[in-house]
Formats: structure tokens, C-alpha cells, sequence
């Protein structure tokens, strides 16, 4: 039994390990669209905007960053759930405590992702009326 459960220990390790890639993979796309917003304001100050319009697009690469962002958070959240679970077998208060505070910081971090990336979209999806600009970073 012990074997078992030293297995599925090792399983959710390896699935952890995944979704943190996954988290510095979005890190990554994050910080090369910022890289070429970067570049489209260096050639607009230089007068250059043709440059500017030859670069790739940073919305699909934004939006490839929040997703892997949500789907690792998601099984985050799942593992907290999980653990919560597990807890309430124990009788121990600072256990079942500790994993209802993770569960709720786990909800509130995937909340905040998936408001995040519905702005994104929503951004995105939407002209702007003429004359307005965005003066946030997406």
C-alpha cells in the first residue's frame, strides 16, 4: 500500500513540474511580446513605421500565454481541491486550515488569470472608437 501511494505521490510531482513549464513558457511568450512592443514604439519614435508594421502581432502571442497560464492554474486549483479532500480525513485543525487557505489563494489566482485573459480577448475583439487609445500594458 505504502508502494501505491509513494507512486501517486511521484505522479503528481511529475504532473506539477509539467504546469510550472508551462508557467515559465508563458513567462517567455510574455516577455517576447513585450519585446515587440518594444521594437513597434522604438520604430515609431525613429519614424519607421513600416518596421514597426512588419513585426509579428502580440495579441495571439498574449493570448497563447494566458491560456497556458489558466490551464496550469486550473490543476492547481484541482490539486488544492484534492488536498482539501485528503484533510478532511485528519484531525488535525492546522492541516484542514492550511488547505482551505490554499484552495482559496489557488481560486483567487486562477480568478484573477481568468479575468486577465478575458480582457484580452475583449480588448482585442473590440474595435476602439476613433481617437481612443488603450494607455495600459496588455
Amino acid at each position: 500500500m505504502e508502494q501505491e501511494e509513494l507512486c501517486g505521490q511521484l505522479e503528481t510531482v511529475d504532473r506539477s513540474l509539467f504546469f510550472l513549464v508551462l508557467i515559465v513558457l508563458s513567462v517567455l511568450l510574455s516577455f517576447w511580446s513585450v519585446g515587440i512592443q518594444r521594437r513597434q514604439l522604438t520604430d515609431a519614435i525613429a519614424g519607421e513605421p513600416e518596421a514597426a508594421a512588419a513585426l509579428p502581432p502580440v495579441f495571439p502571442i498574449k493570448l497563447t500565454a494566458g491560456s497556458l497560464v489558466v490551464a496550469a492554474l486550473g490543476y492547481f486549483f484541482s490539486l488544492a481541491l484534492n488536498t482539501l479532500q485528503d484533510a478532511g480525513r485528519q484531525t488535525g485543525c492546522a492541516v484542514r486550515r492550511s488547505a482551505w487557505i490554499n484552495v482559496w489563494a489557488s481560486l483567487f489566482v486562477l480568478a484573477a488569470a481568468l479575468l486577465r485573459l478575458d480582457d484580452l480577448v475583449f480588448t482585442q475583439t473590440r474595435p476602439e472608437p476613433a481617437g481612443e487609445q488603450s494607455t495600459l500594458p496588455a
